[in-house]
């Protein structure tokens, strides 16, 4: 089975259920997960353009009220704030589901909105998404600026309420900052090396070795942009080539599966960010094509074992240690 540690779905479930859609993961989604035997995942809060330079907390109330009313109808799912509950809901075959928060824009300045992701649920975050924020800086803000004032005090709030911390999409700057006020274990939900695709969104060999030294889990992000720099060789075979990569330059500990498929949102929503007319590498075009990449694993050299690791257990570690 695969954990999947970042997941746009619930973007999906918005623009549908403003449509007037429910029971929109049962419609769209689970054959395709199934299909993939992922079992469960963190699926995030995402504000997605325009609302995101426009209206954040609007396009976050939209967000929330969507995804009470899907779980509130769903027989598919369940959400988790544990892992006790991940247990329990593998045991009743149910898809679990981490509330996480990709860029906390919503909140302005105001940490104590914290707390009301944390009553919705939510149990992971990142500081930003791409823009620059009243807290951090992502990889299109300035590149000299870190986290704020306000920024290392919502750090802190997050490590109280023993929520993960996320460093994707964060600049260097804000990921040095944030990775000093924290003893470990931290995510990086879907990044993948830069010393083979050099993009901002990728982790230099000084970052993937302070993750490890924070005992972190870096889950691989299958988003063509970030996997080789040329189109034609956006493939499976390459992607493999980037846990290979890390499980030689970190150890294969800390490696999970972060697949950032978002291949069923609409143009207008992903064109901001990529430029091609699919996001999906060839071998990978969506979640139901997992299993190939396990294959790819193994026939790259890694052992059963590695590939359970790499799998969910890496993941469940984490999650274990801080969602106790």
């Amino acid at each position: 089975m695969v954990f999947d540690a970042h997941s746009d779905i619930w973007t999906d479930v918005t623009i549908r259920s403003l449509q007037g859609e429910t029971d929109i993961f049962h419609k769209y989604h689970k054959k395709r997960l199934e299909q993939g035997n992922i079992e469960g995942g963190i699926l995030a809060i995402w504000i997605d353009p325009p609302y995101a330079a426009t209206n954040p907390y609007e396009r976050f109330l939209q967000i929330t009220a969507a995804i009470e009313k899907e779980a509130a109808i769903t027989k598919d799912f369940v959400i988790v704030k544990n892992y006790e509950q991940i247990q329990s809901a593998k045991k009743a075959e149910k898809f679990y589901v981490i509330i996480g928060i990709e860029g906390l824009s919503p909140i302005g300045e105001n940490l104590d909105l914290i707390d009301v992701y944390y009553n919705l649920g939510a149990r992971h975050a990142m500081l930003t998404w791409n823009e620059q924020n009243p807290l951090a800086t992502g990889v299109r803000g300035d590149e000299k600026r870190g986290l704020t004032k306000l920024g290392k005090k919502a750090v802190q709030k997050l490590i109280e309420k023993n929520m993960i911390l996320d460093v994707s999409h964060l600049n260097e700057a804000s990921f040095w900052d944030m990775t000093e006020l924290t003893q470990g274990p931290v995510i990086a939900s879907h990044s993948n090396a830069k010393a083979l695709c050099d993009v901002p969104r990728n982790l230099s060999d000084e970052q993937l070795l302070k993750l490890r030294d924070l005992n972190a889990v870096i889950g691989l992000n299958a988003f063509n942009c970030f996997v080789h720099p040329q189109k034609a060789e956006q493939n499976i075979d390459n992607f493999v080539k980037h846990a290979v990569y890390i499980a030689e330059k970190i150890g294969v500990e800390h490696i999970g599966c972060g697949f950032d498929f978002f291949e069923f949102l609409p143009s207008e929503t992903s064109s901001s960010f990529n430029e091609q007319s699919s996001p999906c590498i060839k071998g990978l075009e969506d979640c139901s094509k997992v299993p190939d990449f396990l294959k790819a694993l193994e026939k790259a050299g890694f052992s059963k074992e590695e590939i359970e690791c790499i799998s969910y257990k890496n993941f469940h570690r984490v999650i274990k240690e801080i969602l106790h």
